[in-house]
């Protein structure tokens, strides 16, 4: 057993024992009889058994008392004495002097105590009725010893302490061996199915253990993906450079597009890394502390401008409608990749000939909407969440020459989510994507017509 075990076994081991020596000790005072003054009991059970062979007596005269002693329950006579004229008792038990002069001294006092009685029978005969001094069975079969009702006590509190510091100790011990498997790399440990018959605070603890292992189990097990994804990423150009130069080495003359493929390589792999260091910083938290006053109206419509060169090639175009100016805090270059991925990829996949619609405006709880809608296929329902994913690619949704890498949109929310934003995608009912990207009111800087 541990520490905490053995601490709460002995406090309320400690707690009870002083509880039951109390309750006991005040019962036993009050219960306790003055024999060593007065030779005879005079405790409450004296006071009965007395009364009882009181009415016995004088209703039934000696044949009454007798009849009385005959039946009484258990295997032990009452020890009252019944002492008649000649200061005898009348079952031949022995009577000290002493004892019987306290007793009939107590008579004359005002009032005479009850423990000590006079009665006289119908047949005119006079009796002195009391209890001496070190009976043990004066209250019959159901008196206790002092010392049997103490070990009683004793061990009922020492089973109940015992069984509660189990219960209490029992969860925290499961959790600490569940955070040890945890710590060697068990990410599968836990703890609620063994408390599911708990219903205290202890089995939310258990519950929030559980919680925080699946954490980290996704955490690690999107790491690990992620480092597959980035080596997978990083090789795949690199083996084309390596080729690209094993062909010119052996064939001089292809030297010039070798020299080509190596600079398209090189690019890809400069705006790769570009991305994951940009994707890294982000979920680190670093390059995000400084805070500007942002025309995102501005900013959106200098990225629209740009990316309307590419879309002319497709033969398609970018609208952007602002009705007002929004000013709000935020890091300029942040929010710029953040809306360049969201529109470029929007014309990625827009069908060639289509428009890509780009607003932004306030909705009725004064937040900053953002709506950048294509008219592309749109996504599988059970893909949209998966898509903000770094290095996640739909399966077959990437055309022909225009693969990328699956960071542009786990950028984008991340950077949002850091200006405390929330991006949402959603298909549109005729068809193509709609990216819905909002703003709280009080990073609003300004707004004027």
């Amino acid at each position: 057993m541990g520490r905490l075990f053995w601490k709460i076994f002995i406090g309320f081991s400690f707690t009870l024992l002083i509880t039951v020596g109390g309750v006991g000790g005040a019962i036993y005072l009050n219960d306790k009889s003055p024999s060593t003054e007065e030779g005879f009991l005079s405790d409450r059970r004296a006071d009965f058994v007395v009364g009882i062979t009181a009415n016995a007596l004088k209703y039934g005269s000696e044949d009454g008392a007798k009849a009385l002693f005959d039946t009484w329950p258990g295997h032990k006579r009452p020890t009252v004495l019944i002492i008649n004229d000649h200061d005898q008792d009348i079952l031949g038990r022995e009577v000290e002097p002493e004892t019987l002069r306290r007793a009939i001294n107590a008579l004359t006092l005002d009032p005479p105590p009850t423990s000590v009685r006079k009665v006289k029978t119908e047949t005119g005969n006079e009796y002195i009725l009391f209890i001496p001094a070190g009976s043990a069975d004066s209250a019959g079969p159901l008196k206790y010893s002092l010392e049997l009702q103490i070990f009683i006590a004793l061990l009922a509190s020492l089973l109940f302490s015992a069984g509660f510091a189990v219960y209490l100790s029992r969860p925290i011990k499961l959790l600490r061996k569940a955070s040890r498997k945890l710590a060697e790399g068990d990410l599968t440990t836990r703890v609620s199915p063994e408390l599911e018959n708990r219903n205290d605070e202890l089995t939310e603890l258990g519950q929030d253990f559980d919680y925080m292992a699946t954490r980290l189990q996704t955490l690690l097990d999107a790491q690990r993906l992620l480092l597959h994804d980035v080596s997978h990423e990083l090789r795949s150009p690199v083996a084309r450079m390596r080729l690209a130069v094993g062909l010119a080495q052996q064939q001089p003359d292809k030297l010039a597009s070798a020299l080509s493929r190596i600079e398209r390589e090189t690019e890809r792999l400069d705006e790769l890394l570009g991305q994951m260091l940009t994707l890294s910083r982000l979920e680190a938290g670093i390059g995000s502390e400084s805070s500007d006053n942002i025309s995102l109206t501005d900013l959106l419509a200098e990225i629209v401008q740009d990316a309307n060169f590419e879309a002319q090639a497709v033969g398609s175009s970018i609208n952007f409608q602002a009705s007002n100016e929004v000013l709000m805090q935020g890091h300029y270059e942040l929010l710029r990749r953040a809306f360049e991925n969201i529109i470029r990829n929007a014309l990625k996949y827009n069908h060639p000939g289509e428009s890509v619609e780009v607003s932004i405006s306030k909705n009725d709880q004064h937040e900053i909407l953002v709506e950048v809608r294509d008219h592309g296929p749109g996504l599988p329902e059970d893909e949209i969440r998966n898509v903000f994913q770094p290095f996640y690619r739909v399966p077959g949704a990437d055309k022909p020459g225009n693969v990328g890498y699956g960071l542009g949109l786990a950028i984008a929310q991340r950077a949002i989510e850091r200006h405390h934003g929330n991006i949402v995608l959603k298909n549109c009912q005729d068809g193509g994507l709609c990216v819905c990207t909002t703003f709280p009111s009080d990073i609003e800087a300004a707004t004027t017509a």
